[in-house]
């Protein structure tokens, strides 16, 4: 099938309050985690006040408001350059000196009067074409790793929806009380029911364990090692421990479903606010990857007995046991750490420390 499409100049500032006024949608679900690093964001920025031309954006076709007699289109490839424009725009960026606020009104006026060349596809946004389109567009695609190739693959299956609102790549904001519907930012076309549950959710614990605390580092998260962890923990929760991350196969069995959701994330939740609650060191042993999930997965198998879990005889039993780790545990933790066997064996040795400490 061939694709339609127009070639055309805009101004920047046409594309700018189309962004802010959601006709244009920055981010939509198949596009990669943001990646640039602030120093090639800055040197974008200047590329536009320096005049000099920067590679085309495409844009799909969204759907048409036939009441508003507006369409909303959304970014294929050009997510990291427009959101470095909007970046400098908020005040986000210094370049040579600047930020946005500190330019005179010529500057702002030649910065917004830049022309874009903008090639827009006579295709709807939910379109499966839009998806091939992307990766052909994106010629680092094929250098991604599993989790960021999963992620655009996977982008509608609701276990993935479910991991990335734990690792707040799910922006779903409290229900609008005028019309009762989800204020989003930048998935129109997923399932209704998903964004009702998804906006209910109370999330803060698993998404600061997952995201602010030093399990992750900032690189990692870029990169979306921390989603995969997640759904990771979603795949264990709901089958028990297997060997390796996630199979397409698990992905697709909770692809269009993922009942368990409610009670998977209630006691993901908790289990999160008990390790918080620890307040452990943030160079601990016990925010090593491999250990957090496992500690994560065991107290998730008790999480019906918390009220009995002594949580300061828990803390010194987990400091102690850093301080005097086992050797099969140790070397479970470093060699082979997401087999299956070391996982289980992982999980054992933690399942007796929480059995010394249930009151």
């Amino acid at each position: 099938m061939k694709v339609k499409y127009n070639v055309r100049a805009r101004q920047l500032l046409d594309i700018i309050n189309e962004i802010k006024s959601g006709r244009i949608i920055l981010s939509p679900h198949f596009q990669r985690n943001f990646v640039w690093r602030e120093v090639h964001r800055i040197d974008f920025i200047r590329t536009i006040m320096m005049g000099l031309p920067f590679p085309e954006i495409f844009v799909a076709k969204g759907d048409l408001d036939v009441e508003a007699m507006v369409t909303t289109s959304c970014i294929v490839d050009g997510q990291q350059r427009l959101s470095s424009i909007m970046g400098f725009i908020d005040g986000e960026l210094e370049v040579d000196g600047k930020h946005w606020s500190d330019m005179s009104k010529e500057e702002k006026e030649d910065f917004l009067k830049y022309e874009i060349a903008i090639i827009e596809l006579d295709i709807k946004h939910d379109d499966p074409l839009v998806l091939e389109i992307f990766k052909r567009l994106n010629r680092t695609y094929y250098s991604l790793s599993n989790i960021e190739k999963l992620s655009t693959e996977y982008a509608p299956a609701e276990i993935m929806l479910v991991a990335k609102l734990l690792v707040s790549e799910l922006e779903v904001q409290p229900l609008d009380d005028s019309n009762n519907e989800p204020l989003l930012d930048y998935h129109p076309n997923f399932p209704r029911e998903f964004l009702d549950w998804a906006s209910k959710q109370k999330i803060s614990y698993i998404t600061e364990l997952l995201v602010e605390s030093p399990i992750f580092t900032a690189y990692e998260i870029s990169r979306q090692v921390h989603l995969m962890f997640a759904l990771n923990l979603l795949g264990t929760a709901e089958v028990g421990i297997y060997g390796r991350n996630i199979s397409k196969e698990l992905l697709n069995s909770y692809s269009e479903s993922f009942p368990a959701k409610d009670a998977i994330v209630q006691g993901l939740n908790k289990v999160s606010k008990f390790i918080l609650d620890l307040k452990l060191d943030k160079e601990s042993y016990w925010y090593n990857k491999a250990n957090a999930f496992s500690l994560i997965v065991a107290l998730l198998e008790k999480v019906t007995v918390f009220s009995k879990i002594n949580k300061e005889a828990f803390r010194t039993e987990l400091i102690n046991f850093e301080e005097n780790t086992p050797e099969d545990y140790k070397l479970a933790a470093k060699e082979g750490v997401n087999n299956k066997k070391e996982r289980l064996l992982r999980n054992n040795h933690l399942m007796i420390l929480i059995e010394k400490c249930l009151d």
